[in-house]
């Protein structure tokens, strides 16, 4: 499964950070491809919830399902979607550290799992550049609100 890693220092405590990652309906505030919520079992979220939102990724867009398969609060949260035409786990890791927060973002991903050879090409050439600009992005807006707030 390709993946993009991402950790980032955020200048505020893993509680504020643990409670935004949490609250599913601010997503599409800081989550780049998250366009709306439209449904939820939980806000905030726990294990078990699950909830679906209308995002765009490149030129793909509509409404992805998720299933929140770990959440251990405040320390990890991992989020499983398993459309037909990509599937992919997001895990949310809140680590304290003595100047605020050591966050990580990892998403691991699989594109067109039935047809792989044509699913590992596209993977190749272009969505996992797509993705990680997409996260990068995603982590940069987390940061932000996290330290204004």
């Amino acid at each position: 499964m390709p993946e993009v890693k991402i950790v980032k220092h955020i200048n505020a405590n893993p509680e504020k950070v643990w409670e935004l990652i949490s609250d599913i309906k601010k997503g599409p505030e800081w989550v780049t491809v998250m366009k709306d919520l439209v449904h939820t079992t939980d806000n905030p979220l726990k294990e078990g919830a699950v909830y679906r939102e209308f995002s765009k990724v490149g030129p793909k867009e509509g409404e992805t399902e998720w299933r929140v398969t770990t959440f251990d609060p405040p320390n990890i949260q991992v989020h499983r979607s398993r459309e037909s035409d990509m599937h992919i786990d997001l895990t949310m890791q809140v680590m304290p550290n003595d100047e605020g927060t050591r966050f990580l973002h990892q998403t691991e991903f699989t594109m067109m799992p039935k047809f792989r050879p044509l699913g590992w090409l596209l993977e190749s050439l272009f969505v996992k550049r797509l993705m990680s600009r997409e996260m990068h992005q995603t982590v940069e807006n987390l940061k932000k609100i996290a330290e204004e707030g």
